[in-house]
């Protein structure tokens, strides 16, 4: 071969090798600020671990902007007092986006210390409006329902989908995660069926062991309602449905997307007409062949299905941001950001996303209505579209 056509061929192998090892260091540090121990791993797991098989999905697709990802761990052993250390870690670790708990008590702190920072922070789950402008800052979003939409969405699909026209409510305390999603159903419910519609409002803690009195006070209503509304969430919300269905009351009862899961329904034996909204069923009765196709691979990488749907809302978490930074055509954080803020009932796993430059949660939802029935979570194959979204100025109410 003659010596300037070998150079050639050498310079060219060179340049190859090269422009793929350039490709392959490419890589996209996302840094996982979540509880991996404790109590709040059973909100923050099964996010947690959908994010891992987006992960794999993205990988295999060429990552994002040809940027392969990696995930680096802290964990916040549910104390909110180490969410920010467990996001300081992670940061200095060189996470250029953080995920955060499902729970804004619990990652609030983690939030702050991304928005600090420069870093675009989303909470895997939360329902509270704090992740956002008005709260934590502009890089800190949710991929959560918005506490108040639940009950928007129940109201609705309640009064138009099922056609109750009465309505009582029992409202956990304890968080102002149920309060707020007890003030979206109240709100609503008197808004499209009338206040005289709403038959009597009652309250409870989580940790109180009877509501036997809450009980007498239903009972003695005349006429029953349609339905019941609880805002609550287990083992307490479980506690009280328990004590309801053994006092005669067979009304339907609904109650939010933290009382989704199989894992509670031995206590509650027989328990039927009981309604969720959520974002997919993850128990093989979701009408939708991406939601059970996700279910699948997660069996796949972790030998489990999800215990719940909040799994979605962490596969949901990989889809906002790969669209965003794909559409930004950079990684910058500031640039992602506004590009979340432009997505308007934009498809994402089971469901739509929108964000507006005020409101970086899920305000106005689609959510497919479980049914409990023969001891499962079983579904009815109907997915709601709220008709009106929360308006910013009920978002932190409660």
């Amino acid at each position: 071969m003659p010596k300037l056509h070998a150079s050639l061929v050498a310079s060219a192998v060179m340049l190859a090798l090269a422009t793929t090892a350039s490709a392959a260091d490419k890589k996209l540090t996302i840094g996982m600020a979540v509880a991996q121990s404790g109590w709040m791993t059973a909100y923050d797991g099964d996010p947690s671990a959908a994010i891992e098989v987006a992960v794999d999905d993205f990988n295999k697709e060429g990552g994002i902007l040809g940027h392969r990802i990696e995930l680096i761990w802290a964990d916040t052993k549910s104390d909110p007092t180490q969410a920010g250390n467990a996001a300081t870690e992670v940061l200095d670790d060189g996470a250029q986006f953080l995920l955060a708990s499902c729970d804004f008590d619990q990652g609030g702190a983690a939030a702050v210390v991304a928005q600090a920072r420069g870093v675009l922070v989303m909470s895997v789950c939360s329902g509270s409006p704090k992740w956002g402008p008005i709260g934590v800052g502009e890089l800190a979003f949710s991929t959560g329902h918005a506490a108040q939409a639940d009950g928007y969405l129940l109201a609705e699909w309640a009064y138009r989908g099922r056609g109750w026209k009465t309505a009582y409510v029992l409202r956990d305390t304890t968080l102002t995660y149920t309060r707020s999603q007890c003030f979206g159903f109240i709100q609503r419910w008197q808004e499209i069926a009338g206040e005289d519609a709403l038959l009597g409002i009652d309250e409870f803690k989580n940790a109180d062991p009877s509501i036997a009195t809450q009980i007498t006070r239903l009972k003695a209503l005349d006429p029953q309602p349609d339905v019941i509304f609880i805002c609550s969430y287990v083992p307490g919300g479980a506690t009280a449905i328990r004590q309801v269905r053994a006092a005669g009351i067979d009304q339907p009862m609904m109650t939010g997307v933290a009382m989704d899961g199989e894992y509670w329904l031995e206590g509650v034996p027989g328990l039927e007409k009981f309604y969720v909204p959520v974002p997919g069923n993850v128990f093989g009765f979701d009408p939708s062949a991406e939601v059970n196709d996700l279910v699948e691979r997660f069996k796949t990488k972790h030998g489990t299905p999800p215990a719940t749907s909040l799994a979605i809302f962490g596969y949901r978490a990989m889809q906002m941001y790969k669209t965003a930074a794909e559409r930004a055509g950079t990684l910058d954080s500031q640039a992602v950001r506004k590009e979340l803020e432009k997505f308007a009932d934009e498809p994402i796993m089971g469901g739509i996303a929108s964000f507006t430059e005020d409101i970086h949660i899920q305000n106005r939802i689609r959510a497919l209505i479980n049914e409990v029935k023969d001891g499962r979570m079983q579904s009815t194959g109907e997915y709601y579209t709220s008709e009106k979204a929360v308006p910013f100025e009920m978002l932190f109410r409660e």
